[in-house]
């Protein structure tokens, strides 16, 4: 039986295609892995959302030939729409193909190896959480950013279609589900039948599996959408709020379309409807026009947000996009980098202190380690050290103790 492994680089929505198409190819025969293991046959999902990002994906091409030498390579994802030839001139690639209709992988290595394709909307994954892809594309054209020239213009899927793919999570035990998107929030805008981004939510209403939503932008956040989430029990309060900047001059040079203060509204919007919700965003150091004072405003939006975790990013440059062109006049990048990144763990610190105590369900995603610890997350994406030999997809109620590591200490209470 011949094996094939699955690599993931980049977003969600990445996962989730990678799923599918691992899916696909579970019922052919092949034995489906995933991770840089031994293999005769690799699926390689690309991303490019920064420099770093595409040049782990050639890297990544390195590392699976020297594993096995006689290795054939199927690639698709950003970094092969960015640059096919990156992938085009290595013999051991036998198919590249970029961001649109990733499935065509899975029919190519049928086609090469004599086994009949069949494509379903079943999905195989080596997580406990299910991703579930409700868009594609974006419309946004932030200044620094190179993805909607890869992924396309804006399309959401129809609404049944979803309904489908969750009653076959939902039917093969998967207890949370993560709605993700190139751009979750603008779901449903190129509908015309009123589907809209609270659809989405309305779809788990009466069923037991819990739900979280990607990365958003604050348009979505209004009250009609918290009300509506404050009466679901099984709505994870983990709200992922791309800020990219608290300065309100950088943010009207990246092109994204609010300013600082209306963004710290929209925080404390959601923390009226959900006081312990974990708050994160990604913010960018070192954009071209960034001045020090630029930076201080974000340094002090950061503070007034009182985030639960920051990904920060060091600023990176990409072709074709419109920041490529300005004149760069940031100064002490890796300071400022160093600066938000201390800041950030402050925060966390913050966040976390103020659960100890409370009490929340988990579900486990890895079994025990070497110190006997099984981790999962709360709904508030906490990330939690439980002592037991507990199997993954279990759910225990625990009540959070103290920070451990990157999370805390949760104990195991009867309920």
């Amino acid at each position: 039986m011949r094996t094939v492994s699955l690599i993931n680089l980049g977003c969600k929505v990445n996962q989730y295609e990678t799923d599918r198409i691992a899916g696909a190819l579970s019922s052919t025969g092949l034995n489906v892995v995933f991770g840089i293991k031994p293999a005769d046959i690799y699926v390689l999902n690309t991303c490019a959302v920064t420099n770093e990002g595409e040049r782990k994906s050639r890297n990544m091409l390195t590392k699976l030939i020297k594993l096995n030498p006689n290795a054939s390579i199927y690639v698709c994802g950003c970094a092969s729409q960015n640059n096919s030839d990156n992938f085009t001139t290595n013999p051991n690639v036998k198919f590249v193909i970029g961001t649109q209709n990733k499935m065509e992988i899975a029919k190519q290595i049928c086609k090469d190896y004599g086994l009949e394709f069949n494509q379903s909307l079943v999905q195989t994954t080596s997580r406990t959480r299910g991703v579930l892809k409700c868009q594609e594309g974006c419309n946004n054209f932030c200044t620094y950013c190179l993805i909607p020239y890869l992924r396309g213009r804006e399309k959401s899927r129809p609404l049944c279609e979803l309904i489908s793919e969750l009653n076959i999570m939902e039917a093969e035990g998967i207890n949370e589900v993560v709605l993700a998107g190139i751009n979750l929030s603008s779901y449903g805008s190129d509908f015309k039948d009123g589907t809209n981004f609270l659809s989405l939510a309305k779809m788990f209403k009466n069923r037991k599996m819990r739900f979280r939503f990607s990365s958003l932008e604050i348009n979505v956040v209004t009250k009609e959408l918290l009300e509506y989430l404050s009466s679901m029990p099984n709505f994870c309060d983990h709200f992922h709020l791309s800020m990219q900047s608290g300065s309100d001059h950088t943010l009207k040079m990246m092109n994204r379309h609010y300013t600082s203060g209306e963004y710290l509204q929209k925080v404390e919007l959601i923390r009226k409807y959900f006081p312990f919700a974990g708050i994160t965003t990604d913010v960018i150091v070192g954009f071209p026009t960034e001045t020090e004072d630029h930076f201080k405003q974000t340094l002090e939006t950061c503070k007034n947000a009182n985030f639960a975790d920051m990904h920060v990013f060091v600023y990176s440059s990409r072709s074709g996009t419109v920041a490529a062109k300005y004149k760069n006049i940031a100064t002490n990048v890796k300071e400022r980098a160093k600066i938000l990144a201390d800041i950030s763990s402050a925060s966390k610190q913050k966040f976390l202190e103020s659960n100890f105590g409370k009490s929340y369900q988990v579900i486990i995603e890895k079994q025990a380690d070497a110190n006997g610890y099984c981790t999962g997350h709360t709904p508030n994406y906490i990330l939690c050290y439980v002592k037991g030999n507990y199997k993954s997809n279990d759910i225990l109620n625990v009540q959070i103790k103290n920070i451990y590591n990157d999370g805390v200490i949760a104990e195991l209470i009867n309920k």
